[in-house]
C-alpha cells in the first residue's frame, strides 16, 4: 500500500504507546502487536484515502459514501490519511468501546457537514445508502419499509425540542430510550 517509511518513524514511541493505552481500549501489548501489523500492512505509516476504498471493497462495502463516511470517521484531524494513532483509536471504538463511545462515533458517521448536528437530509442519505448496500440482508417493515419512514420515526422519537436536527445528547437518550429504531440503522452500533 504505502512507499516505505524509514524504520526510525516506524519505532512506537513510548509516550505514544503510553497514551494510546490511556485512551483507548487496548492494553500495550495489543497496541505493539497492532503497531507491528499496520506497519507490515501500512509501511508510509498512513493509508491514504484512495488505499482505504480498496481495503472497504475487498471487505465487501463498494459504496463510494459509505466508505467515505467511515474514512471521514477514523480520519479524525482531516488531513485525508489515516495515521496509526487515527485507526487505534477508530478501532478501539469499534470492537471494544462503550456504548457512549460507540454512538459518539456513529453521531459522528451522520454529521456530514461537521456542524454538531445530524440534519433529517444527512440521515436520509446516509440510511438510504445502507439501505441499498445491505440489499436482501434487510427486510423493511411497518413503520420502517422505507429510509425516509424510517428517519422520520427516529426524529419523531429524537428530536425533542423539534428544531429539525439532531444534538449528540439528543441522538445518545433517543438511542437508549428508542434502541430498536437505531438498530434498525445496522452498521457502527
Amino acid at each position: 500500500m504505502g512507499q516505505g517509511h524509514p524504520s526510525s518513524q516506524r519505532s512506537l514511541e513510548s509516550n505514544v504507546l503510553d497514551k494510546l493505552a490511556k485512551e483507548t481500549h487496548y492494553d500495550k501489548k495489543e497496541i505493539k502487536q497492532l503497531h507491528s501489523q499496520f506497519y507490515t500492512e501500512v509501511p508510509s505509516g498512513f493509508i491514504p484515502k484512495e488505499d482505504f476504498s480498496q481495503l472497504t471493497e475487498l471487505m465487501g462495502i463498494k459504496d463510494q459514501f459509505i466508505t467515505s463516511l467511515v474514512f471521514n470517521a477514523f480520519d479524525r484531524d482531516r488531513d485525508s490519511k489515516i495515521s496509526f494513532d487515527e485507526f487505534v483509536y477508530a478501532m478501539s471504538v469499534m470492537t471494544r468501546g462503550t456504548a457512549d463511545e460507540k454512538l459518539e462515533f456513529a453521531f459522528k458517521l451522520y454529521d456530514l457537514n461537521h456542524d454538531g448536528y445530524i440534519l433529517k437530509s444527512e440521515m436520509t442519505r446516509i440510511v438510504s445508502a445502507l439501505y441499498q448496500m445491505l440489499g436482501d440482508l434487510v427486510t423493511l417493515q411497518g413503520d420502517f419499509d422505507t429510509p425516509v419512514k424510517l428517519v422520520d420515526k427516529i426524529f419523531m422519537e429524537m428530536d425533542t425540542n423539534g428544531d429539525g436536527k439532531l444534538t449528540l445528547e439528543e441522538y445518545k437518550i433517543g438511542a437508549r430510550k428508542c434502541p430498536e429504531i437505531v438498530n434498525g440503522l445496522g452498521l457502527f452500533f
